[in-house]
């Protein structure tokens, strides 16, 4: 082989230029590539070259003698296979024939190589002629780019993202992988040009597209274009199209385009929402606004109200002030009369006129102290009713009984219905208060010999109660603020007595128990206040009526002095022992004076609780007195320990309390209390219930 010639002459100076094949060993010297020639049959290399020596660190006299193993990476020993392989070199791979390889360098650092091998006789020998060329970096770069490719893929799938090169004549010349997913066809299948793309866009977006694409031919700019695309499966999909001009060196676009899409469903129907949900917060803003302006409107009435309410209130103080007073100014003028010296001197006429002006006067302020607890009770939302089937036959006959004597001092003229036969659900208690203050209020303000009429009738599923009467009647004005509290319509001047809260309590009550209440009036003519409660199915039942109410005790019969004579007649039958229990000493008076009239009683008094109890353990008493708020010990402890003890256990407390706050009769009966006054009690009252306990206590002793 003639271009291998100088390898075949042994003993040629090398340094002579002369010298036949000097010309070969300057080439195999001077190329820039790795070159050597390894021995076949000693498996060392025999020449190298100085672009081998660089490239792998070694000198050329450390290059003489290396062999395979001396290139080969540690991973790559034992992985060759049988026909590169040779049990001299253990299995080595031969990394000296032609193929890509990696090397080791002197260094301990490996390179990637593509080797060019072939087999010759060198100096009667066969070698193999290796030229290594160090490909690291190219296959680095080459997996660089695969990387960046495949994450490239990846960015456009999670982006839903593609791209065509569209060329002269809308003919599609190249397309993303992630073109076909998105449109959901093959790559078989897909569109060639722009007009077989131009079916796949939605009907309505259609001329808009074309005129954008045509657009884009002419003017070659860049453009921009959202649209709908009906994918193959049916499902249609927002897409968004950037169109631009893909220049050549001399700056002409030459008709070819770079075309990217993108699917931006969820971004547009995240749009849609937002904008759905900004008209719709939109629309809520506007009906808070709408319910703002009406809030101000309702608060400016209600503050206007409120100042009515106010000054109502102020008249009321003033009003009150008046209407309190005028009775205790009879209580403590009559009074004061009463203790002056000489009275025994007077005219028996004269001092029981005083005494009906006490009494007269101390009613009255009962009734309003009752009246200001009721509307007090009703706001605080304290007042329970019990809802049952009331006969308004019986109560219509004790509402009669109890107004007669108010209607006879005016000359008024009363009539009730001789019979009525329907039922209501109502409470019976708060229904003969609300019927008995309706009532009297058409007495108080009629004329002196004028009528009122009570009679009822039905309104299909109601019952309506009717009060005429024939007074001055209301204005329009009146009828507007007739319920409101303290506003008694200009009668404040009036010599009517009342606090103008009457009504209001009545109409609550009414509410109350699922009723309503109403008036119409005719000034100058007179007014029927109504009453409509829910009917009942039941019949009604007759029933005894109940004159004692402390709500209007002023109501009360002028023959109440023949039932205090007719009680204290009853109670003179046997010797009895009375224990009044009492921390005030004029309410401890005034229980003395009025058992004081009872023949054969003795009567025990005690300032405190802890006092009742060991004097009642020391005299065993008949009846007991009771006080609720007491020093030391409670009128309910008290009572509580006398129960306790076998002494005093049938010895009947009767309560005598000035809390007449709702439930706390039910609670002081329900305790053990035999019987519960409130104070002011009504003289009937106390003997009735001591009475009743003189009767207990003597049912007891039987036994």
């Amino acid at each position: 082989m003639a271009e291998t010639a100088w390898f075949l002459r042994s003993g040629v100076e090398p340094d002579a230029p002369d010298a036949p094949g000097e010309r070969e060993r300057v080439l195999f010297e001077s190329c820039p590539l790795p070159l050597w020639i390894y021995d076949l049959d000693t498996r060392r290399i025999r020449h190298a070259n100085a672009a081998a020596c660089l490239k792998y660190g070694w000198s050329r006299e450390e290059f003489a003698g290396l062999t395979l193993r001396d290139f080969q990476p540690e991973d790559q020993i034992g992985r060759s296979s049988d026909a590169s392989s040779d049990p001299f070199e253990g299995h080595v791979a031969d990394v000296f024939v032609t193929g890509c390889w990696r090397h080791r360098r002197k260094d301990g650092s490996v390179i990637d190589v593509e080797v060019t091998a072939n087999e010759m006789i060198f100096m009667g020998r066969r070698s193999r002629f290796v030229c290594p060329h160090d490909v690291t970096r190219h296959l680095r770069t080459e997996a660089l780019l695969r990387e960046r490719k495949a994450a490239l893929r990846r960015a456009q799938g999670m982006a839903r993202l593609a791209h065509n090169i569209t060329g002269p004549g809308g003919l599609f010349e190249s397309w993303s992988e992630t073109l076909p997913i998105l449109v959901g066809l093959s790559a078989e299948d897909m569109p060639r040009t722009a007009r077989d793309w131009l079916p796949m866009v939605h009907p309505e977006d259609r001329d808009r597209f074309r005129d954008v694409l045509i657009d884009a031919g002419r003017s070659g700019r860049h453009h921009e274009v959202d649209y709908r695309l009906v994918r193959a499966d049916g499902e249609t999909i927002y897409v968004h199209e950037v169109i631009e001009p893909m220049l050549e060196l001399s700056g002409q676009s030459r008709g070819r385009w770079f075309c990217t899409l993108q699917d931006v469903t969820g971004q547009k129907r995240a749009q849609e929402a937002i904008q759905r949900a900004n008209e719709e917060l939109e629309a809520r803003v506007n009906e808070r606004t709408m319910q703002l302006q009406v809030s101000n409107c309702e608060l400016a009435f209600a503050t206007a109200a409120a100042e009515r309410a106010n000054r109502s209130k102020s008249e009321f103080l003033s009003n009150m002030s008046h209407e309190l007073r005028t009775p205790l100014n009879a209580i403590v003028g009559f009074g004061q009369l009463l203790a002056m010296p000489g009275l025994m001197e007077r005219e028996e006429a004269q001092r029981k006129s005083f005494i009906e002006h006490i009494v007269d006067g101390g009613r009255h302020l009962l009734t309003l102290i009752n009246e200001i607890l009721n509307l007090a009770q009703i706001e605080a939302g304290k007042v329970d009713v019990h809802i049952e089937r009331v006969p308004l036959g019986p109560l219509l006959a004790e509402c009669d009984a109890m107004v007669d004597p108010l209607a006879a001092r005016r000359d008024i003229m009363m009539r009730f219905p001789l019979r009525c036969d329907f039922f209501v659900q109502a409470d019976r208690m708060r229904l003969k208060q609300v019927l008995l203050n309706l009532v009297s209020n058409a007495i108080k303000y009629n004329r002196d010999e004028g009528k009122v009429h009570v009679d009822s009738e039905s309104v299909g599923e109601w019952v309506r109660i009717n009060v005429r009467d024939t007074g001055h009647g209301l204005t329009p004005d009146q009828i507007g603020s007739l319920f409101e509290a303290f506003n008694r319509l200009g009668q404040d001047t009036s010599s009517e007595e009342g606090s103008g809260i009457g009504l209001v309590v009545t109409k609550r009550l009414v509410e109350l128990m699922g009723g309503r209440i109403g008036v119409t009036s005719e000034p100058c003519v007179g007014s029927v206040f109504y009453v409509e409660l829910p009917k009942s199915a039941d019949k009604p039942v007759r029933g005894l009526m109940d004159f004692d109410d402390a709500d209007h005790a002023w109501l009360l019969p002028v023959n109440a002095d023949d039932r205090v004579r007719l009680l204290q007649t009853g109670l003179a039958d046997e010797d009895a022992t009375i224990l009044c229990v009492d921390d005030d000493a004029a309410s401890l008076r005034l229980v003395q004076q009025v058992l004081a009239t009872l023949p054969n009683v003795t009567l025990l008094t005690a300032s405190n609780g802890r006092l009742g109890v060991e004097m009642a353990l020391a005299h065993a008493p008949s009846v007991i007195l009771m006080d609720s708020n007491m020093p030391e010990m409670s009128g309910a402890q008290a009572q509580a320990r006398l129960r306790a003890d076998p002494r005093t256990a049938a010895i009947p407390v009767i309560a005598v309390s000035a809390n007449a706050m709702p439930g706390e009769k039910t609670a002081g009966l329900a305790a053990g209390f035999f019987r519960y006054l409130t104070k002011p009690f009504e003289v009937v009252e106390l003997l009735q219930a001591v009475g009743d306990g003189l009767a207990e206590a003597r049912a007891h002793a039987l036994r």
